[in-house]
C-alpha cells in the first residue's frame, strides 16, 4: 500500500482501526490499575510480605515500572515508528504486551527471584505499552479526516476511563480467586487484539523515508529520563526515620544527573540532521502548547488519581466502619463518577471541536477540572457522599471535554511524517507529569500534615490507654509508612506493632484495631495536608488552561490526495486556519 493510499482507506476499515486502538488502550488502562488493588494478594502470593523492606520496595516497582517505562521509551519509539511504520509498530508492540501479560501471569519461583523477574516483565510490558500508545493516536490522525478525529479520539478515550474502572473490579475479583488471573486476563484479549492489529493496521503504509537512526541522541534520551524518575520514584520512599528521602544524596545525584543529561540533549539534537528527539516540533505553536497543557493537566490528575484514593482507603471508608481489607476495592467504586462523566464527554469533546474550536473546548475542560478541586476544599474528610460524587462528576467532565480536542489539535498540528514522533513526546510528557503528580501530592500531603501527624497519633493511643513507651515505640515509624499500608489495605496500626513487636493488652488492641480508631486519630492533623493537596491540583488545571488557550489558532495540517494522474507527488501538505 502506499502512502497515498491512506486517504482512500474505507468506512469499514477506519472503523477496524478504531475498535483495535480501543481494545490496545483498554488492556493498558486495566493493567495499570489491576496491579494497584492485587499487589498484596500477589506478593503473598510469591511469598513475599507485602509489609517487609523487600515487600514495600517491590510494590513500589511494580507500580511505578510500567508507566516508566512508557514515558521513557514513546519518544524514541515515534522516532523509530514514522521510520518504519506506525502500523507495524502497534502491531509489534501489542504482541509484546500480551506475551509479557501471559510471562507475568505463569511466573516461577517464590521470594525475590520472582520478583526480580515480575519487574523486568513489567518494563518489557511497558515496551509493549509504549509502542501501542505513541502510534494510536498517529494512527487515527492517518485515517480520520479533520472534521471526525475528535470523535475518534473520544471514544479510544473511553477505554482509559472504563479500562481504569473495569481493572479495579476485576482485579480486585480475580485476586481472591487467584492472583496469577489479574495478568492472565489479558491473555485472550490481546491475542484477539494483535491478530486484529496484524489483519487492520501492520500493512498500512511503511514509514514514510528511511532515514539514519540517531543512537547517540536515543541513548542520551533514554538515560536522562530514566534518571529523572528514578530520582522520582526513589524520593517518594521513606528513608529511616524520614517522611521520604527527597533530600537523601542519591536522589538529588539522581535528579540533576538526569536534568543535566537533558540539557546537554538540546545543543546535540539541534545539530543532529535526523534527531531522535525533534525539538523543531516545538516551533509549531498548537503543538507546544497543547503538549504543555497536558502535562499541567496530568500533573493535576495526581490529585484524582491518587489523593482521593488514599483519602477514602485511609479516612473517609474506614471512618465509616469498613474493614481496610475491603477498601481498595471500595475506593475504586467510590471513584466511578469520576470515571462515568469522563466516558461519556471525551466523545462530546471531541464533537465540540467543530463547532467551538479545540482551543475553547479544552479550556473550559481544564478550568472544569480546577474548579472541581477547588470545590473539594470546601467538604470535611467526612463529607457526604453525593456532594462528593457531585464533584467527582464535574472533575470527569472537565477532564473528558479536555482530551479529546487537546489531542486532536496536537496531531493535527504537525505533518503526516512526524506524527509518531509528536505522539510519543506528548504521551511521553503525560506519563512524567503523571508519575510527577505521585511525588508531588504525597510530598504535600506529608509535609502539610507533618508537625501534626506523630502528635495526634500520639494522643489518641494515649487516650484508649496505651503506655507511654509503647506509643514512643509506635510513633516512631514514618507516618509514611501507616498511610501506604492503608493504600495497600491493610490496617495501619496492626502493621505498626508487626513492625515495631509490641504486644498490646487484648481490650487496647481491640481499640486500636478497629477501622475507625487509626482515620479519627489522624483525620485533624492530614486535613491541612488535603487541603494543601487541592489548592495546588486547582492551580495545575488552571494553568493547563493558561496553555491551552494560548495555543491560538487552529492549525491542522494533513495530506490531500489529488486526482490520480494530475501529479508524481499525490500528497502534497495542506494547512487549514480556523478563527476558532
Amino acid at each position: 500500500m502506499s502512502n497515498d493510499a491512506l486517504g482512500a482507506i474505507n468506512e469499514g476499515r477506519r472503523e477496524a482501526i478504531l475498535v483495535n486502538s480501543f481494545l490496545g488502550s483498554l488492556m493498558a488502562s486495566m493493567t495499570m490499575s489491576a496491579i494497584i488493588i492485587a499487589l498484596p494478594d500477589i506478593l503473598r502470593g510469591i511469598g513475599v510480605n507485602p509489609m517487609s523492606p523487600l515487600g514495600f520496595a517491590s510494590m513500589m516497582w511494580l507500580m511505578f515500572s510500567y508507566p516508566l517505562m512508557v514515558a521513557v521509551a514513546v519518544p524514541i519509539v515515534g522516532r523509530l515508528s514514522d521510520m518504519y511504520g506506525r502500523g507495524k509498530m502497534f502491531t509489534i508492540g501489542d504482541a509484546i504486551f500480551t506475551v509479557m501479560s501471559t510471562l507475568l501471569g505463569i511466573v516461577p519461583g517464590y521470594g525475590s527471584v520472582a520478583v526480580a523477574q515480575m519487574i523486568a516483565y513489567r518494563f518489557v510490558q511497558g515496551l509493549g505499552g509504549s509502542m501501542m500508545f505513541t502510534n494510536s493516536a498517529a494512527i487515527i490522525t492517518d485515517v480520520y479526516p479533520p472534521h471526525r478525529r475528535g470523535v475518534a479520539m473520544g471514544i479510544v478515550s473511553i477505554a482509559f476511563s472504563a479500562g481504569s474502572i473495569i481493572g479495579l473490579v476485576v482485579g480486585g475479583v480475580l485476586a481472591v480467586v487467584n492472583w496469577r488471573l489479574v495478568f492472565l486476563v489479558n491473555t485472550p484479549i490481546g491475542i484477539a487484539s494483535t491478530a486484529w492489529a496484524y489483519v487492520t493496521v501492520y500493512r498500512l503504509p511503511l514509514g514514510l523515508r528511511r532515514v539514519r537512526v540517531d543512537y547517540l541522541g536515543a541513548s542520551m534520551l533514554a538515560a536522562s529520563l530514566v534518571l529523572l524518575l528514578l530520582g522520582i520514584t526513589f524520593g517518594m520512599l521513606p528513608s529511616g526515620n524520614s517522611m521520604m528521602s527527597w533530600g537523601s544524596p542519591m536522589v538529588l545525584g539522581l535528579i540533576g544527573g538526569g536534568l543535566l543529561l537533558m540539557a546537554l540533549l538540546i545543543p546535540v539534537e539541534m545539530r543532529t540532521g535526523e534527531p531522535i528527539l525533534k525539538i523543531n516540533l516545538f516551533r509549531i505553536r498548537p503543538f507546544t502548547f497543547g503538549v504543555l497543557s497536558a502535562l499541567f493537566l496530568f500533573l493535576a490528575q495526581g490529585a484524582n488519581v491518587f489523593v482521593l484514593s488514599l483519602l477514602l482507603q485511609a479516612i473517609y471508608l474506614p471512618m465509616h466502619g469498613v474493614p481496610y481489607s475491603e477498601t481498595p476495592l471500595l475506593a475504586g467504586i467510590y471513584l466511578i463518577p469520576s470515571s462515568v462523566a469522563n466516558a461519556v464527554f471525551a466523545p462530546v469533546g471531541g464533537r465540540l471541536i467543530n463547532r467551538f474550536g479545540a482551543r475553547v473546548v479544552s479550556t473550559i475542560g481544564a478550568v472544569l477540572l480546577g474548579v472541581s478541586f477547588e470545590l473539594l476544599t470546601l467538604l470535611s474528610l467526612n463529607f457526604n457522599y453525593t456532594l462528593f460524587a457531585a464533584d467527582l462528576f464535574l472533575m470527569g467532565t472537565g477532564s473528558g471535554l479536555f482530551q479529546s480536542p487537546n489531542l486532536v489539535s496536537i496531531m493535527s498540528s504537525v505533518p503526516q511524517e512526524d506524527r509518531s514522533a509528536a505522539s510519543g513526546l506528548r504521551a511521553s510528557m503525560q506519563n512524567i507529569g503523571l508519575l510527577m503528580s505521585f511525588a508531588v501530592f504525597l510530598t504535600l500531603i506529608l509535609v502539610g500534615s507533618a508537625t501534626a501527624l506523630s502528635t495526634s497519633i500520639s494522643s489518641a493511643l494515649t487516650k484508649v490507654g496505651v503506655p507511654s513507651d509503647v506509643v514512643s515505640e509506635l510513633t516512631r515509624i514514618p507516618p509514611a509508612y501507616a498511610l501506604f499500608a492503608a493504600f495497600m489495605g491493610y490496617d495501619p496500626m496492626k502493621f505498626l506493632m508487626s513492625q515495631t513487636g509490641v504486644d498490646l493488652p487484648g481490650s487496647v488492641y481491640a481499640a486500636v484495631t478497629k477501622p475507625t480508631f487509626f482515620p479519627s486519630a489522624i483525620a485533624p492533623a492530614m486535613a491541612t495536608g488535603f487541603i494543601y493537596a487541592y489548592h495546588i491540583a486547582a492551580i495545575m488545571a488552571f494553568t493547563a488552561a493558561v496553555f491551552s488557550y494560548l495555543r491560538g489558532r487552529e492549525h491542522i495540517v494533513h495530506q490531500v490526495k489529488l486526482i490520480e494522474g494530475q501529479s508524481n507527488s499525490q500528497n502534497d501538505k495542506k494547512t487549514v486556519d480556523s478563527d476558532n
